[in-house]
């Protein structure tokens, strides 16, 4: 009994010390010397603040959020961010660019919050240029919580006596409650097992939807070295149109049949086509080469007469038609010398290397396969084919030539934000396509800027 009474009493005891370890942690503010690649954003995911709150406290401009590398910031405490932090709802105007990641991030909250505010749907991600959304500010529960931890670790000492005298009666209704527990985590455990297997039923009857084909299609075999966007770019379709007349799965397979839905072009027709150009071009060289074979017996009988008729003139026009013969080869020697130098990468060649990486999870500052943010993927394509566009979206936004997305082209980089002060980087398809690593909890994927509108384009030098 009296073992049982001090364990309660050490227990109590190193709780409230914790407790009170907890609430002194969080009240200090922090200093951080900015160094190279550092944004406000991914400070504020770093210490767990706003950037609203770190901008604020430094005078930083909202508008541009840079920093200097080199400057000293300081951090506010979270406890004083939360109880800084108005905890009545506000609201802001939509502008051009905005998502509701974006403002999730900027008033630090989470994109659920603002769809429960608002009244949208648990999938809805488009929002309109003049909306007015409520926004929720940052969570005040944190100062709360430390206030109701030091009222509990008072409580909890002043009740310290009385544990000690019902430890025997605790100690007694032990094994009831692990049995309690053991019950509940067997309940739970078949719960999360339910809910499993309806979300794999749920992800199969998606899945196992049935492909919409057409009265006017054709049926596509995949080769090697294709991709959806090559496809679709022979038969004059998007990407989305073959998505939805066929059930594909992360990457395509060679020899897979696919089903081209209403198609604008004939891949075999422009071969045709092709070859049919080319059949008069080469009557047109053997026409030449006739002649010049014939011009060739006719100055070599001119020869024979003129040697013939004097040695010494016979030389002198040798010697003619040997310079001659000398130009015409190095002449030609120059004009093969003339043709085009390759360019140092294919576009299609790049875009289907993009697309190779379908399904490659989102990792907040991953450049790897194991896990990608938006402009670590970037840079990793770019990088394979020898091209160097900067780490972070800062820097790729300088890669290049800047461009209104209306003069965009496939290959070209798509930015959201301003330009100086981009957040989000994705490589454009063509249509209104692009393949990007969207953002924490999707993976790589080929998405449609029909709703999420990008700000502007770079086409890398």
């Amino acid at each position: 009994m009296n073992n049982t009474t001090k364990k309660i009493l050490f227990g109590t005891v190193g709780a409230a010390g914790l407790f009170l370890a907890s609430s002194a942690s969080v009240n200090a503010d922090t200093t951080h010397h900015v160094v190279k690649n550092d944004t406000v954003w991914d400070l504020s995911q770093k210490y767990g603040v706003s950037i609203q709150s770190i901008e604020q406290l430094n005078k930083i401009n909202t508008d541009t959020h840079l920093i200097r590398e080199g400057q000293t910031l300081t951090i506010p405490a979270t406890g004083k961010t939360a109880a800084k932090t108005a905890t009545k709802t506000s609201q802001v105007t939509v502008k051009a660019g905005d998502t509701l990641w974006a403002l999730a991030q900027k008033y630090g909250t989470t994109v659920e919050k603002l769809r429960q505010l608002n009244g949208l749907a648990s999938d809805a991600y488009l929002i309109h240029v003049g909306d007015v959304i409520k926004v929720d500010g940052q969570v005040t529960t944190i100062t709360t919580t430390n206030a109701q931890a030091t009222s509990t670790v008072s409580s909890e000492a002043n009740q310290t006596s009385q544990a000690a005298s019902t430890a025997s009666s605790e100690a007694n209704q032990t094994s009831q409650a692990a049995s309690t527990a053991s019950s509940e985590a067997s309940q739970t455990s078949q719960a999360t097992s339910t809910a499993s297997s309806e979300a794999s039923q749920a992800a199969s009857t998606s899945q196992a939807a049935t492909p919409y084909v057409a009265a006017n299609h054709v049926t596509y075999t995949v080769q090697a070295g294709d991709s959806l966007y090559t496809i679709a770019q022979k038969y004059g379709v998007t990407v989305d149109s073959l998505r939805q007349a066929n059930t594909l799965g992360a990457t395509l397979q060679v020899g897979q049949s696919l089903t081209v839905n209403d198609p604008t072009k004939n891949p075999q027709a422009s071969v045709a086509a092709s070859q049919a150009e080319q059949t008069p071009a080469q009557t047109t060289t053997t026409s030449q080469a006739t002649q010049a074979t014939q011009t060739t017996q006719a100055a070599t009988t001119t020869n024979q007469v003129a040697q013939t008729t004097s040695q010494t003139t016979s030389q002198p026009a040798a010697q003619t038609q040997t310079s001659q013969t000398t130009q015409t080869s190095q002449q030609t020697q120059a004009s093969q010398a003339q043709v085009a130098t390759p360019s140092s990468y294919s576009v299609s060649a790049l875009l289907s290397y993009a697309q190779t990486f379908t399904g490659v999870p989102y990792v907040l500052g991953g450049t790897t396969p194991a896990g990608f943010d938006c402009s670590g993927f970037t840079q990793y394509v770019f990088n394979h084919f020898g091209k160097n566009i900067g780490r972070t979206t800062y820097q790729q936004q300088y890669a290049g030539t800047k461009l209104a997305v209306s003069s965009a082209q496939p290959g070209d980089l798509l930015f959201w934000g301003a330009y100086g002060s981009a957040y989000h980087v994705g490589i454009y398809l063509g249509g209104s396509s692009y393949i990007a690593a969207p953002e924490p909890g999707e993976s790589v994927s080929v998405k449609s800027f029909t709703y999420y509108q990008p700000s502007f384009a770079v086409h890398v030098n």
